[in-house]
């Protein structure tokens, strides 16, 4: 299991359960405002995300796993038994399947560590946006953020709706996050930070939990899109913002 700090507010059995979806809205806040101002921990709790994600993906796959890859991987998995069995969907931990995806995570890269606050923030962007007391502000002044922060955001379709733009809090820079919604109705964010990341000049995408994100950078600026859609769909309107 991921080594996590001690915390009075949020316990182990909490991340757990965040990480397999099965806290209320109100906890799941909770353990999210902890995440945005613990980017160590968030960053290892999105890892166990999207190792969750991959898992979920292999099970579609039900084709044999080779002997020699599996013996391979069942010895490098054995150090981490007791994290795999945790993170891995009943009925996979015992498969060849969980031992292959030992050998395929060696060369696994998560997202940089800004994914994570993207994500959070969308979360509480969302929060935000359904609850009454919040007040949105969808006022965006391009050169005063850039005078301010350094950011600058890609152009928006004409069918894109800013609904909200707030300052979030990084470790290494302030962060702007715009949530817009589609004329198709779909409710997505845009993050972005000004900082030279190792995320891939084209957009790449991964599911978060509920959510889709997908990721890139141009120069000094790295930016995320999320979204509920599926990653595919996210990635190709990722790859259409990023053109821009």
């Amino acid at each position: 299991m991921t080594d996590r700090p001690t915390d009075p507010e949020i316990t182990d059995l909490e991340i757990d359960a965040y990480i397999d979806g099965e806290l209320d809205v109100e906890r799941r806040f909770v353990v999210e405002t902890r995440l945005s101002r613990q980017p160590e921990l968030a960053a290892r709790v999105m890892g166990d995300l999207s190792v969750r994600s991959a898992l979920r993906m292999l099970t579609q796959d039900r084709r044999p796993v080779p002997a020699g890859l599996a013996d391979r991987a069942e010895r490098l998995a054995q150090p981490q038994k007791s994290r795999w069995r945790r993170l891995m969907p009943a009925g996979l931990a015992t498969s060849g399947l969980a031992a292959a995806l030992a050998v395929w995570m060696v060369g696994f890269e998560r997202p940089p560590a800004y994914v994570s606050y993207a994500v959070a923030s969308h979360r509480i962007a969302m929060l935000r946006a359904d609850m009454n007391s919040q007040i949105e502000a969808p006022r965006f002044d391009a050169r005063e953020v850039a005078l301010n922060t350094r950011i600058a955001m890609p152009q928006l379709p004409d069918d894109w709706h800013v609904t909200d733009v707030q300052l979030f809090p990084t470790d290494k820079a302030p962060a702007l996050l715009m949530a817009v919604r589609t004329d198709t109705g779909h409710r997505m964010t845009i993050f972005a930070v000004h900082e030279k990341t190792a995320a891939p000049e084209h957009p790449d995408a991964v599911r978060e939990g509920e959510q889709s994100v997908a990721y890139w950078r141009r120069g000094d600026m790295s930016y995320a899109l999320t979204g509920d859609q599926e990653p595919g769909t996210m990635d190709a309107t990722a790859e259409a913002l990023a053109r821009t």
